[in-house]
């Protein structure tokens, strides 16, 4: 998507108790950052919960292989909708690659509206 001579990230959640994968995110257990985002009131509403996530949380993201364990670092609600092409750039920071290795997990929030964004990013835990 082209907004004002600039390209545009987007996506769709899946529609079922899934997150979704942003495939220019990184996998889990390399450097990067791992994006995952999910619906939290409608279809599977997958991350239905993750308004209730808290610093020093732990996050277990199952795979097709093994379990990784996150420790939430930081939540954050950024407003979204109706908002200057700046404010939305910014928030888009949170889903862009990174040199270490994080997970960060996006919804849209409050339940009602969607108006904002909620980012939840947190680093592997140690063991």
């Amino acid at each position: 998507m082209r907004e004002g001579g600039r390209e545009w990230i987007t996506w769709e959640p899946p529609e079922d108790f899934a997150a979704g994968w942003l495939t220019t995110s990184a996998y889990p257990d390399q450097p990067g950052n791992v994006v995952l985002i999910g619906h939290h009131n409608i279809y599977g509403k997958v991350f239905a919960n993750l308004y209730r996530l808290r610093p020093g949380d732990l996050i277990l993201l199952e795979t097709r292989h093994r379990i990784y364990a996150y420790r939430v670092e930081a939540v954050h609600i950024l407003p979204e909708k109706g908002q200057p092409l700046e404010v939305r750039q910014r928030n888009l920071q949170w889903i862009l690659p990174t040199a270490d290795e994080r997970l960060t997990l996006v919804t849209c929030w409050p339940p009602h509206t969607n108006t904002h964004r909620l980012i939840v990013v947190a680093r592997p835990a140690q063991p």
